[in-house]
């Protein structure tokens, strides 16, 4: 009888909790802005994307509709002279004026620190505004009965941690103490490794094999043409004889045009070049990496299934093709499996939200925060975007890796920091976050403490139970090349 009391308690408890914690989270719906006199380079987005950035945090998440929203937040930029003036104006979703903000400037230089200036102001205003209203519940207390039996206070203590423990606390998991390497002259995208201390990574000159010690060695390198543009590394092995085989993914002007390496006795040797597919070594399920590709079409930047690959004869075969569901391509899914042997794909949306599909294409989950965040992109020529932006080239970013471990838990990158000024994304800070699925859901275990640097790319070593993590310390600039690190971190 007392164990069915304390159970009830536990769960009133913490149902109430996470009432009390979404009740305090404000949900802001960022309209696009009004640009006055006349739309500059599609000022009206990008000023709808830095507020919408710099708005999030301390209790304020941005949604996509304002159905979802708790407060509409709009704005208008104009220009008289050489002034602009920035306004934007919160309102409740009944029409009631919650807080007001504007700021002015003399050039494009003080636009940024001005979108600033007015997301602080607005955010104040509306924390004490929602403050003011929202109710307060109360968190039943739970006892535990002092006389009970061990294996009889075991869960309800798990219960009272989780009543402890608000869903907005970030718990950071006990990482070994890492690795880091010098700073390396320019900006890095790409890693990749296979089990071993050495790792190949990519920069916008070409791919780099270096070996780790007391510092990190550069081994050997291939220099491209200035022409390519290297999209993604990836590497299998080592084989029986010793050799790894590196895959490049290269957009050569507007066509995919990629190439095979092999790294054998601290030497490239090329394999395949101008082979027509994006590549991707994922390990599904947790368990051996397997090598994977993908097309692009004439229109479509990802083309029709992924498919498996291997090597053959100089060349690529395919097999056992898997059909994308939406939003998910080469470059951005993983397969999981739940404790019943259930198969599930997780991918990101557009927009960066983690979903989690069923085997037969439903979507069944769809995270609340937005994760992965990548400023690696490709540019191809759209004669409808230029009808419509007078902009002759549509802009695709890629995603990040989705990483299934062994244990069949999902790690997910988390960059953020993030603003867009046109086509161009920065972000500044990043954590790589843990989840497992609890049959319905994806609940967050652990994560990463956060980096004040871009993570450009990373790797995982199930051998090792490391992170390869490749960050971006400080961005290329015109009067600088920018400046990269490599981090060696300990997950278990």
């Amino acid at each position: 009888m007392k164990r069915s009391l304390v159970a009830i308690l536990i769960i009133v408890g913490t149902l109430l909790a996470a009432a009390a914690a979404s009740a305090s989270t404000i949900r802001a719906y960022i309209a696009e802005f009004t640009v006055s006199p006349t739309d500059n380079g599609n000022l009206k987005n990008t000023l709808q994307r830095l507020l919408a950035t710099r708005l999030a945090g301390d209790g304020i998440v941005t949604v996509d509709t304002p159905a979802e929203a708790d407060v509409i937040v709009s704005g208008s930029y104009t220009t008289l002279g050489k002034m602009f003036s920035l306004d934007a104006i919160a309102k409740s979703t009944g029409g009631k004026q919650l807080s007001t903000a504007f700021e002015q400037g003399e050039s494009m230089d003080a636009l940024i620190p001005a979108v600033g200036k007015i997301s602080g102001k607005l955010k104040g205003d509306l924390a004490k505004q929602f403050q003011a209203t929202a109710p307060a519940l109360p968190v039943a207390p739970v006892e535990v009965p002092s006389k009970a039996p061990r294996a009889e206070i075991e869960r309800p203590a798990a219960a009272q941690e989780m009543v402890k423990a608000p869903s907005s606390e970030i718990v950071h998991n006990e990482a070994t103490p890492g690795w880091i390497s010098q700073r390396l002259s320019g900006v890095y995208s790409g890693v990749a490794t296979w089990g071993t201390k050495e790792f190949v990574a990519a920069d916008d000159k070409g791919i780099h094999l270096y070996r780790p010690g007391a510092k990190l060695d550069l081994v050997t390198e291939v220099i491209l043409p200035d022409r390519m543009k290297i999209l993604a590394l990836d590497a299998m092995g080592p084989e029986a004889s010793g050799r790894v085989l590196v895959f490049v993914t290269i957009m050569d002007r507007e066509n995919i045009s990629s190439r095979i390496y092999a790294l054998q006795n601290d030497v490239f040797k090329l394999v395949a070049e101008d082979v027509p597919y994006m590549f991707r070594t994922i390990a599904p399920y947790g368990g051996s990496k397997k090598l994977y590709a993908q097309q692009m079409g004439r229109t479509d930047d990802f083309y029709g299934d992924v498919y498996e690959a291997s090597i053959v004869d100089k060349g690529v075969k395919l097999s056992n093709p898997i059909k994308m569901p939406r939003f998910a391509n080469i470059f951005n899914f993983n397969q999981f499996r739940d404790q019943s042997g259930k198969s599930y794909l997780t991918t990101f949306s557009d927009s960066g939200y983690l979903l989690v599909y069923s085997d037969t294409g439903e979507e069944l989950w769809r995270s609340s925060d937005k994760f992965g965040g990548s400023e690696t992109y490709f540019q191809r020529r759209d004669w409808e975007n230029e009808r419509t932006n007078m902009t002759p080239f549509r802009t695709r970013f890629l995603d990040q890796r989705i990483t299934v471990t062994e244990k069949g838990e999902i790690l997910v990158p988390q960059n953020s920091g993030f603003f867009v000024l046109g086509n161009l994304r920065s972000y500044s800070k990043y954590s790589v976050v843990n989840f497992v699925w609890n049959g319905s859901s994806l609940e967050e275990k652990w994560r990463t403490k956060q980096s004040q640097n871009y993570l450009a790319d990373y790797s995982y070593n199930p051998a090792s139970k490391e992170l390869i993590l490749l960050e971006v310390a400080q961005k290329g600039t015109f009067g600088g090349k920018g400046g990269s690190v490599v981090r060696l971190l300990g997950i278990e």
